[in-house]
């Protein structure tokens, strides 16, 4: 169990460095194009490659943005009927969603690979002055797919262990949905909330 944890917990780290590099990486390519816009305009002369950069940064900071969303249990649920339910109804849609999106990353981690296998295989380059090799941005963007399922995986360990001893309700609030008033808490309380995480159950 504690072995669980620990990997949960380093997953975590690595999740929040992610969204770090996914920011500076983000705001790069936004400088890139924007030079590029104004080159254009002002000297009618383009840098090149600017929206095909700017294609693989969307793409890998997508797939590296599900396990963060996950782990901040901001992926979006009907939950009309789970409100109304008790702790341990709750608890077992919970599963159900966490085995459903197991589901998804598997079909997504499946995809990339073969996709990724092709282009290591072709030995396929963009097709832009650029010509970059397509296994590079594609191996980062596979590599988020992976650390996805060992997100779900992490969490699916820890979630049966507490299970095990019976504490519901910890599960309940590593796995469940956030609550209207703790998502007007965690945007009051941006802090306490990150304290929060930190504090060992």
């Amino acid at each position: 169990m504690n072995t669980a944890r620990s990997g949960l917990a380093a997953i975590t780290a690595i999740a929040k460095a992610s969204t770090w590099v996914g920011g500076f990486a983000l705001l790069g390519c936004a400088l890139l194009i924007g030079i590029d816009l104004i080159l254009r305009k002002t000297l009618g002369i383009s840098m090149g490659g600017a929206d095909e950069i700017a294609g693989y940064i969307l793409a890998v900071t997508s797939a590296w943005a599900f396990p963060v969303t996950l782990l901040k249990r901001s992926h979006i649920r009907v939950d009309i009927l789970y409100a109304r339910l008790g702790l341990k109804p709750r608890v077992a849609l919970d599963l159900f969603a966490l085995a459903c999106m197991a589901v998804l990353v598997s079909t997504l981690a499946f995809h990339a690979w073969n996709v990724l296998q092709d282009s290591i295989d072709y030995r396929s380059v963009s097709n832009t002055p650029l010509q970059v090799p397509q296994w590079i941005p594609q191996s980062i963007w596979f590599a988020g797919y992976l650390f996805f399922a060992l997100t779900l995986l992490s969490l699916a360990l820890v979630s049966l262990g507490d299970l095990l001893r019976g504490r519901w309700g910890a599960v309940s609030a590593l796995i469940g949905i956030n609550t209207v008033e703790q998502e007007i808490e965690e945007e009051l309380y941006p802090a306490a909330n990150t304290a929060k995480e930190h504090t060992p159950c």
